[in-house]
């Protein structure tokens, strides 16, 4: 896989580069990815000073939650508590479980700020389930040891894996080798940028998408291989030439540079060829997100109905708890915070 990281990372992630430095609504150096798991899942961008610069669905029940949610902007606190209340009024949190955990990871390039964001991730989280009387608690979120070893093998933190996942996920451009030799902010960025520009498949239909993109991957990349070795050996034989035309004597000289003049023209219509098939590559590949992205759009309608859906089933329990809630919180307070000081 070495070629094929060559043949997407050097143009593009240069050119990502280029964009974080310019933009000037680029994400901070310190900015932290954050994940919370109920089930649903959702992952998001917290500044230093804890505010909300993004957020995305991890899974199909995350984007049901997060369907009339808008985040972006929102101090940390005040976007936990929309989280959990949502999560209580779709029927994600029980109100009868016995207890419910909400698994947190955060990852940033200053180690500091991420742990210190995932103590707050974790606070509000803590507070709200005390608010609503509910037995309930954050925690760091263990990795299954299948995930571990992978991200191990990697020489990454499980939750660096993820998120270079979630950039694999959302960027065409970018292989899983390349987003893990990027850094944290980097791969902030690209999160930021593909929210933006509305390129995200939705989870029903990322199966298919990702083995529709693996056939354009199939097809492509073995040709641009093929032709970087052809254009590497060229160079070489290029150079070789031109050593051997400075040394040779002037009888030798025009046999020479007649070969060294028809090697670089070899040269120029092997890197055509190579520009042409990356052409190619690419547009099928914008042509293949934006179907997805239009039956993407299709499918959120009925997201957002299923998110309306359930939150009618579940109003009249939730209402019914909430008329309860005061007496609970005095009755349960103590027991909480036990459940919530406990050791995982």
């Amino acid at each position: 896989m070495k070629k094929i990281k060559f043949v997407l990372s050097f143009a593009f992630i240069f050119l990502a580069v280029i964009a974080i430095v310019g933009c000037s609504n680029s994400v901070s150096a310190n900015d932290t990815y954050v994940t919370l798991d109920i089930n649903p899942s959702v992952e998001l961008i917290v500044t230093p000073k804890e505010r909300v610069v993004y957020a995305n669905p991890l899974n199909a029940d995350g984007e049901i939650l997060l369907a009339e949610l808008d985040l972006v902007g929102m101090k940390l606190e005040v976007a936990i508590a929309l989280i959990i209340e949502t999560a209580v009024e779709l029927g994600y949190i029980d109100l009868e479980a016995e207890e419910t955990i909400v698994s947190v990871t955060a990852i940033s390039k200053d180690a500091a700020i991420g742990e210190k964001i995932r103590n707050q991730v974790k606070e509000h989280i803590n507070k709200e389930f005390k608010d609503r009387a509910l037995m309930g608690r954050a925690e760091d979120k263990g990795f299954i040891p299948e995930f571990v070893a992978e991200a191990q093998g990697y020489g990454v933190t499980p939750g660096f894996l993820r998120m270079a996942q979630s950039v694999v996920a959302a960027n065409d451009e970018i292989l899983l080798e390349d987003a893990l030799q990027m850094t944290v902010e980097e791969l902030q960025e690209v999160l930021r940028d593909a929210k933006d520009a509305k390129k995200e498949v939705v989870f029903a239909l990322r199966a298919e998408f990702f083995e529709a993109r693996q056939l354009i991957f199939d097809e492509y990349l073995p040709q641009i291989q093929a032709l970087e070795a052809s254009i590497e050996a060229q160079n070489e034989a290029i150079a070789q030439l031109e050593v051997d035309l400075a040394e040779a004597v002037e009888a030798d000289k025009p046999a020479i540079q007649t070969e060294l003049d028809l090697a670089l023209e070899n040269l120029l219509t092997l890197e055509a060829d190579l520009e042409a098939v990356k052409t190619l590559f690419h547009n099928e590949l914008a042509a293949l997100r934006a179907e997805f992205h239009l039956q993407s759009e299709v499918l959120r309608a009925q997201i957002r109905e299923m998110n309306q859906h359930r939150k009618e089933v579940n109003q009249a329990k939730v209402q019914e708890f909430m008329n309860q809630m005061q007496e609970r919180k005095e009755q349960m307070k103590e027991a909480i915070e036990n459940f919530q000081n406990r050791r995982p």
